[in-house]
């Protein structure tokens, strides 16, 4: 085979750019400790990192929100630590104002002091994270609670239902005590006296024939109509009430359903049951609420509609629950009538692994309890909870302000009950806490291991990388000698 010239040349070439396009991958390597530089430095072991990097990713996005529950979590956890230490304080002033040898100066001294416990309690149920109400539910813009007047039936025969509302504001408790027999909202005009100082002094006002409010100075107390009150005797004193602190959840719970009425006019509406989450309905001909009547129903937002159902007396049969219609003023429906009910949804969940959703925040009416205001009618009431700590403090506020001896030691058994509840939304707290903790270490052990696999896939040995690297100077070196000699060879070197 004849050597040519050209062939000499292309083989030096192909062999300096060969050597010279190795030494400059490893210099690459050496600087930046990696063996993966690029794509072509190895096709799977690149598509192996950049999934590895994506699961990265995503822990970190957990990470964040693991972040944000911890700190809605430790704040809920310390303020009910806080307000179980304030109840047990709460629960010794009680046991003092039940001690009969107590003078009425010594239980309003004590009155005072579980007022300022009292104020805590509804700043701790206020209690904010980043700005955001952390016991509000949904509502986290603004506070959960507000502090109110409630009032109680000191009467046995008239039951403590009989409040329905009361406005206004005052510095102290109101004894409040019929003085003529009747019966409220109906009937003639009744006479009533109320006092702000235990019943030292009194204040006669009269309440007019067909009216249910009384007025008390600065306060009004509204009781229902039927409500038949006594006047005093020689042997018991008249039907009595006392106005007492309270305090109003401003948050949305779970245990409210809402409606909203789109065209249909003069009808009212109410919903029962356990909605998964929003449902529309449609009304698909002209009718009346006796029926029958045509609906369709759609669960995700009118995309798609359950259709041929049929209603009478006005209830719809719906995926969790009961829509009902009733009359106020029109008994008609129209083709295209529609109605929305949500159901509300008062746990803020955040993701903190795959497929793991944790709350991060509370339903304070659960855990304080207070009154809670119907959204449709406006009435209030007390909170659905079997120890309620508002209600309990603001009755032991009012029996020590009146100097009612055996109602303040029945308030110590609502305050035990109370501080059982307290206790349990805390438990509950904490073993939210707990499980973000443990998550947050399991995801920080993941990651470590990942982290280590793709070193292992893309990150170069140091003490390998440096021989290889003066190797290929070695080789670089070499062939520019040797190529350099084999350049200078002519024709004339062969001849003598």
């Amino acid at each position: 085979m004849r050597v040519s010239r050209n062939m000499i040349y292309d083989l030096a070439l192909s062999q300096m750019n060969s050597s010279l396009s190795e030494l400059t991958r490893q210099n690459m390597m050496n600087a930046s400790q990696k063996k993966l530089n690029k794509p072509s430095d190895d096709p799977a072991g690149q598509a192996e990192v950049l999934v590895l990097r994506s699961t990265v990713a995503s822990i970190g996005r957990y990470d964040d929100n693991i972040s944000v529950a911890k700190g809605w979590l430790g704040l809920q956890d310390s303020q009910l630590s806080q307000a179980s230490t304030t109840l047990s304080t709460i629960l010794e002033k009680a046991e003092q104002g039940a001690t009969g040898t107590l003078t009425a100066e010594e239980r309003q001294d004590i009155a005072d002091e579980v007022r300022q416990y009292f104020g805590n309690l509804v700043g701790i149920s206020n209690s904010e994270y980043t700005g955001q109400s952390v016991f509000a539910g949904h509502k986290t813009d603004s506070d959960a609670y507000e502090e109110c007047l409630w009032a109680d039936s000191l009467d046995a025969d008239v039951p403590d239902s009989s409040v329905l509302a009361v406005t206004g504001s005052s510095d102290d408790c109101i004894l409040v005590e019929f003085t003529d027999d009747g019966t409220v909202g109906s009937g003639g005009a009744l006479t009533y006296r109320y006092s702000t100082n235990g019943g030292d002094s009194w204040t006669d006002a009269s309440l007019a024939s067909g009216a249910t409010t009384l007025s008390l100075g600065g306060v009004q107390l509204t009781l229902a109509a039927g409500t038949a009150v006594t006047g005093p005797n020689v042997d018991e004193d008249g039907t009595r009430f006392v106005v007492r602190p309270s305090a109003r959840y401003l948050g949305d719970d779970d245990n409210r359903v809402e409606v909203i009425n789109y065209g249909a006019t003069g009808i009212d509406t109410v919903a029962e049951g356990a909605f998964p989450g929003n449902v529309q309905v449609r009304i698909d001909g002209d009718s009346d609420l006796a029926g029958p009547i045509s609906y369709s129903y759609s669960t995700d937002g009118g995309t798609t509609w359950t259709a041929g159902n049929t209603a009478s007396n006005g209830v719809f049969e719906l995926p969790g629950g009961t829509l009902k219609l009733t009359s106020n003023g029109s008994n008609l429906l129209d083709a295209g009538d529609s109605f929305t009910v949500k159901p509300a949804m008062a746990d803020i969940d955040v993701t903190i692994g795959k497929g793991q959703d944790v709350t991060i925040n509370s339903v304070g009416s659960t855990i304080f309890g207070g009154l809670v205001r119907d959204p449709i009618t406006g009435e209030d009431s007390l909170a659905d909870v079997t120890g309620n700590l508002f209600d309990s403090v603001g009755k032991l506020i009012g029996a020590l302000e009146i100097g009612d001896e055996d109602a303040v030691g029945d308030c110590i058994d609502d305050l035990k009950a109370a501080q059982k509840v307290l206790l349990s939304g805390a438990a509950q707290v904490g073993a939210r806490e707990d499980r973000v903790t443990y998550q947050s270490a399991s995801l920080s052990a993941i990651k470590a291991s990942v982290e280590t696999h793709i070193s292992n896939v893309e990150d170069a040995d140091a003490s390998t990388l440096s021989v290889d690297l003066a190797k290929a100077q070695y080789i670089y070196q070499s062939v520019l000698s040797s190529q350099a000699k084999v350049m200078q060879l002519s024709l004339l070197n062969y001849l003598s």
